[in-house]
């Protein structure tokens, strides 16, 4: 009888214990599963952004540039004034009895610093920030009551293209993206639009290398000009760089739905700043063949996967309008 008792509540112990282990491992799942799998799964809301990125530096101006010389010494007359629109063999001054007319058409300028074959587009490549920190480039005047053979007359400069020039290091470097457009204010008053043509590693420092075709008062008259070149301007939404991802050629995120389904949907990436980018809200165009087109995006509030990685490389098109 007391060997039956024994064995009955050994078993009763075991079916206890087995219990106790089934109730804990089910807490376990029920506890620590959906910690990983919602670790797997962190969203966030997407919410508009503003960023703005400009840096002050001074530009030195390329240019096109011919200088015309004396060929004999005499008492030089100026028919035309600084600033002037010169055209193409307007007659410019005398010297003597000689005349001196423009080569082609441009801004007439009576200064000169020497260095007018050297900042050229041509040379664009070999300038260098130490070598132009050490030049003198403070314009000289040419007019003169007398003239020797020899001496610079004046210039014509051409302003339908010119470039400007500048060093930054390369952290300040990245916000800038050849073939992007930047907003460059002049002296803090004189906007312009500028393409940036290239960007050159040179020792420590970028140099960056800006073109534009617009209009600029005070083009001919010195090499360099205190600027501020807006790099980065955009408002829109942002998004982690790490839910981004590629489907069939186009970026995009996937963006959790009423289901708790995710849905791949495209994005057209404004800037990137940072991990985080910002991306157009609502639609953005693109051109199909010859037509344009608009493409659904992402709206505010959207929740959108952290980790874009984690899904499967499928993901549904949110598609376009017709």
């Amino acid at each position: 009888m007391a060997k039956d008792r024994k064995a009955n509540q050994k078993r009763l112990l075991i079916r206890c214990a087995l219990w106790f282990l089934a109730v804990l491992i089910v807490f376990s799942i029920a506890y620590f599963i959906p910690k990983v799998s919602g670790a797997l799964k962190a969203t966030y809301v997407a919410r508009y952004d503003n960023v703005f990125v400009s840096d002050k530096v001074e530009v030195y101006l390329v240019r096109s540039e011919t200088v015309n010389y004396a060929e004999r010494s005499g008492t030089p007359e100026y028919l035309m004034e600084e600033g002037v629109h010169a055209r193409s063999t307007s007659e410019v001054m005398k010297v003597g009895r000689r005349a001196y007319t423009a080569d082609s058409p441009g801004i007439l300028s009576y200064s000169v610093d020497g260095y007018e074959t050297y900042f050229i587009w041509d040379n664009i490549q070999n300038i260098t920030h130490k070598e132009v920190e050490d030049m003198d480039l403070d314009p000289k005047d040419t007019k003169k009551e007398e003239v020797r053979r020899g001496d610079p007359l004046f210039k014509i400069v051409d302003e339908k293209e010119w470039y400007m020039i500048y060093w930054l290091s390369p952290e300040d470097a990245k916000h800038y993206t050849e073939g992007a457009f930047v907003d460059v204010i002049l002296e803090e008053e004189i906007e312009i639009k500028a393409r940036i043509v290239n960007i050159y590693a040179q020792n420590k420092e970028n140099m960056i290398v800006l073109k534009t075709y617009d209009f600029y008062p005070d083009l001919a008259k010195g090499r360099t000009v205190n600027a501020e070149v807006v790099a980065v301007d955009e408002t829109g939404l942002q998004v982690k760089q790490s839910s981004i991802v590629t489907v069939d050629g186009n970026p995009g995120v996937y963006v959790k739905q009423i289901n708790g389904d995710y849905k791949f949907v495209r994005v057209k990436i404004l800037t990137l700043v940072g991990e985080n980018a910002i991306v157009a809200s609502d639609t953005f165009n693109e051109m199909q063949g010859e037509l344009m087109e608009q493409v659904k995006t992402i709206k505010l509030y959207d929740e959108v996967l952290k980790n874009g990685k984690s899904m499967s490389k499928g993901g549904e098109d949110v598609g376009k309008d017709s």
